[in-house]
C-alpha cells in the first residue's frame, strides 16, 4: 500500500519532461492569428492560478475579456522590453483529458500581431511556467490530502465519542439491571412476608 501511495505521488508530481511550447494559430477578434502554445499535464484551475500569480508578481493583472485572459500594455521582460498586450487562452485539452491544459498566447503590439517576432521568448516564457505549476499542483495535493486525513481523524474521533456514549449507556443499563435485580429480590421478600401475613389471617379465620 505504501509503495502504491508513493508511486501515485511520484506520477502526480513528475514533470512533463518532453512537453515543449510550439507555434500555432488561434482565433482572436474573429481572425485566425499566429500564436504560441504549450500543454501542461495539470488541471486548468492550477495552470490558470499559476499564470495569474506570475503576472501579478510582475505588477500586472490578467483581466477576463470574451473568454480570454488579457494583460494590457504590460511589460513581461523575459519576452520583450516593450509594453505589449498579452492575450491568453487557457483551455482543457478535451473532456476526456480534463487534467491536461493548453495555454495559448497571442502578443499584440500597437494593434498588430507581434507573436511571430516574439515567438522564441514567448515559448520560453510558457516553458518556464512549468516548475511553478508543478509546485502549486504539489501544494494542492498536499492540501487535499491534509483535508482527507483531517476528515478521517474527525470520523475516528466521532466513532470514539460514539463508543464512549454507548459504553456509558451500557454502564447505565447494567446499573439499571443490577438495581432491577435487587428490587426483584426485595420484592420477592416482600411477597413472602405479605404471604405469611395472609396465611396467618386465613388461619385465624378458619380457627376462630
Amino acid at each position: 500500500m505504501k509503495k502504491f501511495v508513493l508511486a501515485f505521488i511520484l506520477i502526480a508530481t513528475t514533470p512533463v519532461l518532453f512537453a515543449q511550447a510550439y507555434e500555432t494559430q488561434m482565433e482572436y477578434s474573429k481572425v485566425s492569428q499566429p500564436a504560441v502554445a504549450m500543454e501542461y499535464k495539470y488541471p486548468k484551475e492550477t495552470v490558470e492560478k499559476s499564470l495569474t500569480d506570475k503576472v501579478e508578481r510582475m505588477g500586472f493583472k490578467l483581466k477576463s475579456s470574451k473568454g480570454f485572459l488579457v494583460a494590457s500594455n504590460a511589460i513581461i521582460g523575459s519576452i520583450s522590453p516593450s509594453a505589449q498586450d498579452y492575450i491568453f487562452d487557457i483551455s482543457r485539452k478535451s473532456k476526456k483529458e480534463k487534467d491536461i491544459t493548453i495555454v495559448t498566447l497571442i502578443i499584440n503590439s500597437n494593434g498588430s500581431n507581434a507573436t511571430t517576432i516574439n515567438a522564441a521568448s514567448a515559448k520560453s516564457f510558457l516553458a518556464e511556467m512549468l516548475p511553478t505549476i508543478e509546485a502549486l499542483h504539489t501544494d494542492n495535493l498536499v492540501n487535499d490530502q491534509f483535508e482527507v486525513v483531517t476528515k478521517a481523524q474527525k470520523k475516528l474521533k466521532n466513532l470514539q465519542d460514539d463508543q464512549s456514549s454507548m459504553e456509558k449507556k451500557i454502564k447505565n443499563l447494567q446499573d439499571d439491571l443490577s438495581k432491577n435485580a435487587k428490587d426483584q429480590a426485595d420484592q420477592q421478600k416482600e411477597i413472602i412476608k405479605q404471604q405469611e401475613i395472609l396465611d396467618v389471617l386465613k388461619a385465624k379465620k378458619t380457627n376462630p
